[in-house]
């Protein structure tokens, strides 16, 4: 027996403690419902995570609207590369109908899914369009510029 008195080398009971194992068996016998509570280990306890896990996955889709802004960014380039002097890039909305275009002058993007045009709707009113990645849909058009102003070529930030 160890100096504590109470337990052996394995902190088990020893054979000198108040109870017997005949006391135990009639305890036990005395409350079952306790019984069965002990003989199932507890249910384990799922780790709470201490920060966020980004994986690749994760992190494509954080980046969606940014990679799209990034792809539009090379094709507008091109597009404006093409237009005759007194044109500027307007835009024609595939799911808004009829044949209005924005006078585009400028463009964004908000992650993980939204691409901003930011414009004129027939030369006066001031528009955004906000777009899901997923429902972009539209046509790049040469439009005239608005009334007597100079054709626009968006920059927006980008070397264009």
């Amino acid at each position: 027996m160890d100096k504590r008195g109470d337990t052996d080398d394995f902190g088990g009971m020893s054979k000198k403690t108040s109870k017997t194992r005949k006391d135990a068996k009639a305890s036990d016998q005395a409350r079952p419902s306790e019984k069965k509570a002990q003989d199932k280990p507890p249910a384990p306890v799922p780790a709470l995570p201490t920060e966020a896990v980004c994986d690749a996955a994760d992190q494509a889709v954080i980046q969606a609207a940014e990679q799209v802004y990034d792809h539009l960014i090379t094709r507008v380039k091109d597009f404006q590369a093409t237009l005759p002097e007194n044109y500027e890039l307007g835009i024609q909305l595939a799911n808004f109908g009829g044949e209005k275009a924005l006078h585009v002058r400028g463009m964004g993007y908000r992650n993980p899914s939204i691409i901003e045009f930011y414009g004129l709707l027939d030369g006066q009113a001031q528009v955004a369009v906000v777009q899901h990645v997923s429902q972009l849909n539209f046509l790049l058009i040469a439009v005239p510029p608005v009334a007597e102003q100079e054709p626009y070529r968006i920059g927006f930030g980008a070397d264009l």
